[in-house]
Parts: structure tokens; sequence; C-alpha cells
């Protein structure tokens, strides 16, 4: 889900007019805005991307946070007021649920990753010492014990065609392997001395190893899921360095890793444990200020931006916040472009908070959600919904 080479600001064109898409009866949001047509964006720079398309699906008080997306193509995210939301991907349906209706206790605050796995959602977040799990085709909420105490669960990721799903414990720094038939997982905890907070950032489905890192500090860890070992720790040995990774090992043996505090891609040969210079991404200072870990798309890593700068600053002087572009990586040329959400004619494209996308039949659908009023919900996606 870039940048300059150099790059306009951003480019959009209205095109026909598409059916605005309803919300389920009984949701509990207002329905999505009414649509004056399409708007399409593609990269601008190096990278040929392709065409992305908008489309309005409601509003909703703040960003929306890590989307799951499960073979039906049911997309779920939520934007942490208590409200669950389901995007089918292939219709452009939009539902709207609430959680206390649900489970029958209050969500509204509470970090929520919705995992999605077979006809159930796991409702994963660090702040309960349970895992509650929705089955909706029994349309029946049960909770499950974690294998260890005083668990904070951060979320996970489901690989197609694995028994397990793979879920983090911030405050344990461990991947937890869950079984989803049974409802019980092994914890298996990081042996490696690191400098923070673990997060585990992504599955690389054809080495079969899930990566993490230190966000703020400057740790690269690897667990083999094969094995069920930790196998790698990785420093950069650039001053200052914060590396995250994302997307998937290229050619056999390199990682591009963001330094997302610096504004630059960093190769590492994971099997020589050799860093190559740095890529400098366009933009940095610039419009931006941080550079997440890259989400794989086509071979590409699509990378979401915000203004933060580090500690409380920000590159415009106001609360450190997402914006409305992203960068686009081709590892095999390394070289970028600046995918730009087209706004319309009172929006401004800094205001549009997008930092999540998930992938769905080779398609990708990016997040943004405006925080002005009225604080309307984008669905951007590399196919034309509806």
């Amino acid at each position: 889900m870039l940048i300059e080479n150099p790059i306009d600001r951003r480019t959009f064109c209205a095109t026909t007019i598409a059916a605005a898409c309803g919300l389920r009866a009984g949701s509990t949001a207002a329905a999505p805005l009414q649509s004056t047509g399409p708007l399409q964006s593609t990269g601008r720079g190096d990278v040929l991307t392709p065409i992305f398309y908008r489309r309005d699906i409601g509003t909703a008080a703040s960003r929306l946070h890590e989307p799951s997306v499960g073979a039906d193509g049911n997309l779920w995210t939520s934007p942490l007021d208590g409200n669950l939301w389901r995007f089918h991907a292939p219709s452009g349906e939009v539902e709207i649920l609430d959680l206390q209706k649900l489970t029958g206790r209050s969500w509204a605050g509470l970090h929520l990753w919705p995992i999605a796995h077979g006809s159930s959602v796991l409702l994963c977040t660090p702040k309960l010492p349970l895992l509650w799990v929705w089955d909706r085709a029994a349309d029946k909420v049960t909770q499950h014990a974690f294998p260890h105490e005083q668990p904070s669960v951060y979320g996970g990721f489901v690989v197609d065609g694995w028994d397990h799903i793979y879920l983090y414990d911030t405050q344990h720094q461990s991947v937890l392997k869950w079984d989803p038939a049974l409802q019980h997982g092994v914890n298996f905890p990081c042996p490696y001395k690191l400098s923070g907070t673990l997060y585990m950032s992504f599955v690389d489905r054809g080495r079969r190893e899930f990566w993490g890192s230190t966000y703020t500090g400057n740790d690269l860890v690897r667990f083999d899921v094969e094995s069920e070992r930790w196998t790698g720790h990785f420093k950069c040995p650039l001053p200052g360095a914060t590396p995250t990774a994302g997307g998937r090992v290229f050619h056999g043996d390199t990682l591009y890793v963001s330094d997302h505090l610096n504004g630059r891609i960093m190769p590492l040969n994971i099997q020589t444990k050799k860093w190559s210079d740095p890529i400098p991404v366009p933009g940095y200072r610039d419009w931006f200020g941080y550079l997440s870990g890259g989400f794989l798309f086509r071979d590409m890593l699509y990378l979401d931006h915000s203004t933060w700068t580090g500690g409380t600053t920000s590159i415009d002087g106001e609360p450190h916040h997402f914006i409305g572009s992203w960068t686009v990586f081709d590892p095999q040329t390394r070289s970028f472009s600046r995918l730009d959400i087209p706004t319309r004619a009172d929006e401004e494209l800094k205001y549009l908070q997008s930092d999540y996308c998930a992938t769905y039949d080779n398609e990708l659908y990016i997040l943004a959600v405006d925080r002005r009023p009225p604080h309307t919900v984008v669905v951007h996606s590399s196919k034309p919904l509806g």
C-alpha cells in the first residue's frame, strides 16, 4: 500500500459513478457516505503499481487497527471504540458489530487485533487474561486460558495450510503456538537479551519463519516454525538504527529492513549476517518522519508513514499522526514510487490516517480514516469494489 524520484504531491481522477455499499441491518454505525464516483490513483515514481480505486464505506471515530482477512474474503478490523468491522472484499459489503452485545463486556479502548480463522474470529488483545473466540457459524463466544501466567498477547498471524495460529506476547517476549481446534497453546519465550519490547511483524510463509523487532530498539529476531526454535538475533551496526522487518526474505537470503525513524531501508544478508549500504527513502523529513515495516504485495513492499520523528516530535509540529501516502519499494530494482490515496474537494491528504492494509485473492486493500469530521472510512484497493 509512493515517493518522489522526483514525484508530484498526488494525482487522482474521477470516473464513473459507483453504487454505494450498504450496512447490514442491525449494525451500529451510520450508513456509508454516498460517493460522487470512484477516485483512482497509481504510484508515482520508478515503480509500476496497479491502479488503485478508492471507496468510502462509512465513518469511524479513529483510525482502523490491525486487519485480518479470512479465506471467505471477510476483512476484520476495529477503530478501538468497542465495535468490530467486517468488510467483505469481493462484494464491498460492510457490517459493524457492537462487541458488548456480542460478548457481554465492553471493548471500548482495548487494543483489538481480530484474527480470522475458518468460521471463527479470535478477539486478541493484550489487556485481557483470556483469549476470546467468536464462532460465527455457531453464533457463540467462548473464552480460553493461555498456557502461561500474566499473559499480554498482542496479536498474530494465520497462514493458509498451517494447522496452528502464531500469536505473540509482548510482556513475555514470546511466540505462542495456538491450536484453534483444541483452543490451547504452547509458549516459546525469546532467549535473547533485547533492547526493548518485542513485536513480531510478519511470517515468511515459504521459509516457515516468524520475524520480529524491538521497534524503537536495535534488534531483529527470528523464530523457526518447523523446529520451534529461536534461530536468529541480528543487530544493525549503524548508529541509532531502529530496524523493523516486513514482507519476506528475497532472493534466498536478503531481508529488506526498514530503519523506521531514519528514513532508510537496510539490506541484510541473513546467511552471512552482513548489512549492505542503506537505501535512502525519498521524502524523509520532507513529507514523512516514520517508515513502517513492509507489507508484501506482488513481490513489492508497501510501507506506510506518519509524521513521527521520535519521542513526542513530528515534522509538522502537530501531535504525530499517520498520513495518506505510502511508499512502494521494488527489491528487484531497489527503486521507489509514492502512492497517495486520492482526496475529494473538501479533504486534505495529510488528514487521511492510513497505517494498515491486507491482501486477499492477490489484491491489496489499504485502510484509511479521515481524522477530521465526518471521519470518512476509506478502502483503497487494487481491485475495483462492488
